[in-house]
């Protein structure tokens, strides 16, 4: 459950004259501006010590998280994707804080890439954007940042854990008390609840295809690209948005790889979709607000604008209905994911900046989301827009979705029809 990111920057900032990246100076410009969040462990508790706690890292080395890697000849996109294969394939070690980057160098056109890793526990999509986005600025001259000494806070004791803890489950008693007793404080939003589940049962099960099966530890990743203001222009067009374009062109990827492996096409496959519950004030709070909503993709049209048309039509009626919010996203999910039978895939559309960015004095080109595919889901389209581009990236298992060049062809044949590339 960690997501990823994926950023093309000018090379000449960060590497000495002989082409090596200035590691030091990078760990150095990270590491201050890192989030207090960052700078901590996840850890376990003990029976009766209630829920796992954020703690300080004791002993925080920078080292341990940014670091530089060579891609192999020939240095293009390819060999580049197959190195960030491997390093998003293992998860991040529990005994530091969940994140790492990585500086990706030899690529043939001069520039250099960056993976960030974060795990999904410490922040959403937007939240990690947010989080993030301080190691970033907006002219090539870095903003000064004021340096503070920090002394990790240790950690509580088992007698504060334990005492915290009682008092946690008084107050669940005393609130169950009260809404026995006082059965309006409850109702409504139990009704409301009910409502949601109801009427997304009565959508019934998402069809049977080769996409769902068991996913395993190995990945593929593919990337694509878009013009937004094509995209702007042809969502306004049809009354549509950016998601819904996106939408659209996931569903022609789609309909390419069934088609590539002859299976029917005549279909309605079920897309989960996460919709974020953050006000603009509470985009770098971490954690994780996040709705769903389940979003037909009509494969079986093969018109590009009429699917989009009705895409359109059916993200604006489910965006009506109350959603469930999670505050514990991630393990809501995959406690039921290994089996469910209600999507066939996941797709997330997150805003990125719309002016250039620039990280230690290198300009960012490029940026993309990598998300994560888990359970029986086996295909994750992450979207991200950057100053007045679009970036997709695909992300498969490697033995569910060998062919995920067919889903990739696809994409880029439905973005090529609504003239948008």
């Amino acid at each position: 459950m960690h997501v990823a990111g994926l950023v093309f920057l000018d090379a000449g900032p960060l590497v000495d004259a002989g082409g090596a990246v200035r590691l030091d100076a990078v760990r150095a410009h990270v590491e201050s501006r890192l989030s207090p969040r960052l700078l901590q462990v996840l850890v376990r508790t003990g029976l009766g010590e209630g829920p796992q706690i954020w703690v300080d890292e004791p002993a925080f080395d920078i080292a341990a998280h940014v670091r530089t890697r060579s891609v192999p000849s020939p240095g293009d996109e390819a060999s580049l994707l197959g190195v960030v294969e491997e390093l998003n394939e293992p998860p991040l070690p529990r005994s530091r804080p969940l994140w790492e980057l990585w500086l990706l160098s030899g690529l043939s056109d001069g520039r250099l890439a960056m993976l960030i890793r974060l795990h999904h526990v410490v922040a959403d999509g937007i939240a990690a954007l947010a989080m993030l986005g301080s190691w970033f600025d907006f002219d090539a001259v870095p903003v000064a940042q004021a340096t503070h000494d920090r002394e990790p806070e240790p950690a509580p004791s088992r007698r504060e854990l334990l005492d915290d803890n009682r008092r946690r489950i008084a107050r669940h008693i005393a609130n169950g008390a009260s809404s026995v007793l006082h059965p309006t404080r409850w109702l409504p939003e139990a009704t409301a609840a009910a409502r949601t589940a109801v009427g997304a049962l009565s959508e019934g099960f998402a069809p049977r295809t080769s996409l769902n099966g068991p996913v395993g530890s190995r990945r593929r990743l593919l990337l694509a690209r878009a013009d937004l203001g094509r995209v702007k222009a042809v969502a306004h067009a049809h009354g549509a948005k950016v998601n819904d374009v996106a939408l659209a062109a996931i569903a022609g990827g789609a309909r390419a790889l069934l088609e590539h492996r002859g299976e029917a096409t005549d279909v309605e496959l079920r897309a989960m979709v996460p919709v974020s519950e953050r006000s603009s004030a509470d985009r770098s709070s971490g954690g994780n607000l996040v709705s769903v909503i389940v979003v037909p993709l009509p494969v079986a049209e093969p018109d590009a604008v009429l699917r989009l048309e009705r895409i359109a039509r059916s993200t604006a009626e489910r965006k009506k209905r109350p959603v469930r919010q999670w505050d514990q996203f991630p393990t809501a999910i995959t406690a039921v994911m290994n089996h469910q039978r209600f999507v066939n895939l996941a797709s997330s559309n997150m805003p990125g900046p719309t002016v250039p960015w620039y990280f230690a004095g290198a300009r960012v080109r490029e940026m993309f989301q990598i998300g994560p595919v888990q359970g029986n889901v086996a295909l994750n389209v992450g979207v991200l827009s950057y100053a007045g581009r679009l970036g997709f990236d695909i992300v498969g298992d490697a033995d569910v979705i060998p062919d995920l060049d067919s889903f990739a062809d696809g994409l880029h044949a439905t973005l090529e029809e609504l003239g948008v590339m």
